[in-house]
């Protein structure tokens, strides 16, 4: 689940506002059994190790909480925002720390300061507070200016005397923490100064700059809707923009219809009816704090309705709308900045040596080929395998680019990068790229590295004539490896694809390719090797052949493709999830292996799909996969790949899947250069 390490906090006086939902709570008057009550509630959730208090007047009912909390060894957070919002006795001009007037801003520092000592005695480990309240612009910019001007002096003032009380206690300084609010006028709003995340974001970073490190902003979830830049509303992608100064995030709800008795701030129950905070957004909201890599702590800020919601309703069901947003897997894969980048693990001089020993070296291949360590068969469990035979076919374009296989550096660094690791089974290929990847291993193992190329299944593919975008793209004749020459290097098994187009002038050529499929199932079944084949159903379009994605088209297929040559017992089947692919799965007593198809860019989608088509049936074996693995987006390939390893191997979830990624994300991009291109290997290639 995302955000395992973050402070999971309450807001203690919202949800528990005092007996009865009264507000006593809110007022720090509530009686102490009910404040103790309440915290041991809290506790016994197993969820919350954070906690948001506001002043507790009674010193004795402060110095009982403070030992409970400390019991719980909760992060505490001091929220003197509720403080100034109530304003009891009404001393506190409405501006409170923003005000532009000196007398008024020095009495708004002092209540804080009182809270600050407060929150000490308590043992608090943050202190959140607001500006005060929007003098408006009727006049012009001019007071809004002064305002700011007087909060950031403010600020600077309490973060001073803050690290004074922590020098005085002989512990750390709080955290202090601005919240943003809206700038809004009438019932349901606060109307503060900040205020807009845009100049929120200038007041941080002003206050960083001058050294208050320890200063930072609160921003709100139920908020997002009411905090307006000019006539817009914000959106998630604030986050992205504040990431530098979050101290503190609350999740919560709110209503938006203006015509609802509860519009605006009220922090309704994350389940209401009318809430505008939907499970949606959440999850959203949620993506976004995980792209930026937050890391502090997340609040719960609900309150229930009078006069009969339960408080401990609405906090179970906070919860509960917290945990269903963090287990999604949108929100788990998260990329955020994270960036791929090939060259970093094959660079441009790796790769031209390739070259070197292809002209060098011209017996490479078959030397290498022959002593390589063969995985013995029948495999000991499901296979993942590596494939890499576009480019022969005129398939070069991944996404909007065009020719993103066609770049050899860019394509051999992503393959070989899955390989290196032993979760991946193997490769299919054509005879260029396996090649290269024999040559790369070569280079590899003479500097002193570990064979990435022993024990894993080589797939040779046959059939690459059929042209995309030809006239006769159905035509599909042996162009790479011959099954003899597959049995002479001591491959694991042949690839071949054959396409059913039965509706138009090309049928006769799905036919005749289906023809020299069976030949060549005969000649591998004759070397004992296994045919993995490729059976696709498939359409005319105006934008050329797509693959019928349909049950009931694929199993017909599958009984044509099963029943080539003059025995079925060496046919693996390659063939794309579909709906309903249990009926897929009983098709056919061969092992079938799952297809990627065209790269989505977003890896969360294949692990959704290989979970199911894996559970589809036991003769289901594995995924042979190209482009969503090797093209994951900005993704890394072998994190990808070992995601669904995971699946593939140890019927992992696709939550538990995408969670390994995230951990494996960018690991060892040095494996090969390390060992390449250390001392001791350049030591040993200048003495050749």
């Amino acid at each position: 689940m995302a955000f395992e390490k973050n402070i999971k906090s309450i807001v203690h006086f919202m949800a528990f506002p005092g007996p009865r939902l009264g507000k006593s709570a809110q007022y720090g008057e509530a009686p102490k059994k009910y404040m103790i009550d309440s915290i041991n509630f809290i506790a016994s959730t197993k969820f919350f190790n954070g906690i948001e208090i506001t002043t507790i007047k009674d010193p004795e009912i402060r110095s009982e909480v403070a030992k409970l909390l400390k019991k719980y060894k909760f992060y505490i957070t001091y929220s003197a925002q509720v403080i100034q919002l109530v304003n009891e006795d009404k001393l506190i001009a409405r501006t409170d720390i923003s005000s532009i007037d000196e007398i008024e801003r020095e009495n708004a520092v002092k209540r804080l300061k009182e809270c600050i000592e407060e929150a000490y005695e308590i043992g608090c480990d943050q202190f959140a507070f607001i500006s005060g309240e929007d003098p408006g612009t009727e006049t012009g910019m001019q007071k809004r200016n002064l305002a700011m001007r007087s909060l950031l002096v403010s600020i600077e003032e309490l973060c001073k005397y803050n690290r004074e009380m922590a020098k005085y206690y002989k512990r750390e300084k709080m955290k202090m923490t601005l919240e943003t609010f809206d700038r809004e006028p009438g019932k349901g709003f606060k109307n503060q100064l900040i205020g807009p995340s845009n100049e929120a974001k200038v007041l941080a970073y002003d206050i960083r700059n001058d050294g208050f490190d320890e200063f930072g902003l609160m921003y709100d979830l139920s908020h997002m809707f009411l905090i307006k830049s000019g006539f817009e509303g914000e959106t998630v992608d604030v986050i992205k923009s504040l990431k530098p100064y979050l101290n503190w995030i609350h999740y919560g709800n709110n209503i938006i219809d203006k015509k609802h008795p509860l519009y605006g701030d009220y922090h309704v129950s994350m389940d209401h009816p009318d809430g505008a905070v939907t499970p949606q957004v959440v999850r959203e909201f949620f993506t976004a704090l995980v792209e930026v890599e937050y890391e502090n702590g997340i609040g719960l800020e609900v309150m229930p309705i009078p006069p009969d919601q339960l408080s401990e309703s609405v906090v179970l069901t906070g919860i509960a709308a917290f945990k269903n947003a963090a287990e999604e897997i949108s929100v788990n894969y998260a990329i955020g900045g994270y960036r791929f980048k090939t060259r970093r693990f094959l660079p441009e001089r790796l790769f031209y040596k390739i070259t070197e020993e292809r002209i060098n070296n011209p017996d490479i291949i078959k030397t290498e080929a022959a002593k390589r360590k063969l995985r013995k068969r029948p495999y000991d469990k499901n296979i993942i395998i590596i494939a890499a035979d576009h480019p022969a076919r005129n398939v070069t374009r991944v996404g909007d680019d065009p020719l993103a296989m066609g770049d050899r550096q860019q394509y051999l660094g992503r393959i070989a990068r899955c390989l290196i690791d032993s979760q991946i089974d193997g490769v299919m290929a054509t005879p260029d790229i396996i090649d290269d990847l024999f040559i790369l291993n070569k280079i590899f193992v003479d500097a002193g590295g570990k064979s990435f190329m022993d024990e894993k299944i080589i797939i040779g593919c046959l059939n690459r004539s059929g042209l995309a975008g030809s006239e006769y793209e159905m035509m599909d004749k042996l162009t790479a490896y011959t099954p003899k020459e597959l049995a002479e290097l001591k491959y694991d098994g042949a690839k071949m694809m054959f396409r059913i187009d039965l509706d138009t002038s090309q049928a006769r050529y799905s036919q005749e390719t289906m023809e020299q499929c069976s030949r060549w199932i005969r000649e591998c079944n004759q070397h004992n090797i296994p045919s993995y084949l490729e059976p696709l159903p498939v359409e005319k379009t105006g934008n050329g052949y797509r693959v019928k994605l349909n049950h009931t088209d694929l199993i017909k297929t599958i009984g044509i493709a099963s029943a080539l040559s003059g025995s079925s017992t060496y046919i693996w089947l390659k063939v794309p999830y579909v709906e309903n692919f249990e009926a897929v799965a009983r098709s056919t007593s061969n092992p079938i292996l799952l297809l990627g198809g065209e790269s989505s860019g977003y890896p969360p989608d294949t692990m959704i799909n290989f979970e199911k088509g894996l559970g589809a049936g036991p003769n289901i074996r594995g995924a042979l996969v190209g482009r969503n693995l090797l093209y994951p987006g900005f993704d890394d390939p072998l994190a990808v790949s070992l995601a669904v390893a995971k699946i593939i191997h140890e019927s992992a979830t696709a939550e538990d899947a995408i969670k390994y990624l995230v951990k494996q994300r960018g690991k060892d991009m040095d494996y090969l250069t390390k060992v390449i291109f250390s001392e001791k290997s350049q030591g040993q290639s200048s003495q050749n």
